[in-house]
């Protein structure tokens, strides 16, 4: 998961200053750079997700909806 880290903490800073760019007075051209920017960012973090992440060992077909919540439903009731 180390390796995940990177890419998730500079998109989310980056979208974090795009927004504020309207609010700090930034030119619009570096706006629409931005703009035009962002989806290589976030195709780089998705990308990184997916190759580096850890995939759940929890299964869906077991009752775990969630990766977060232990069990929904249980078959006995």
């Amino acid at each position: 998961m180390k390796g995940i880290r990177i890419p998730i903490f500079v998109t989310t800073l980056y979208l974090f200053i795009y927004t504020l760019t309207p609010h700090l007075n930034i030119s619009h051209k570096v706006t629409i750079t931005m703009f035009l920017f962002s989806p290589f960012l976030m195709a780089w973090m998705v990308l990184s997700i997916l190759i580096k992440g850890e995939p759940s060992t929890k299964k869906f077909s077991d009752g775990h909806w969630y990766e977060d919540v232990d069990k929904v439903y249980s078959k006995d009731a």
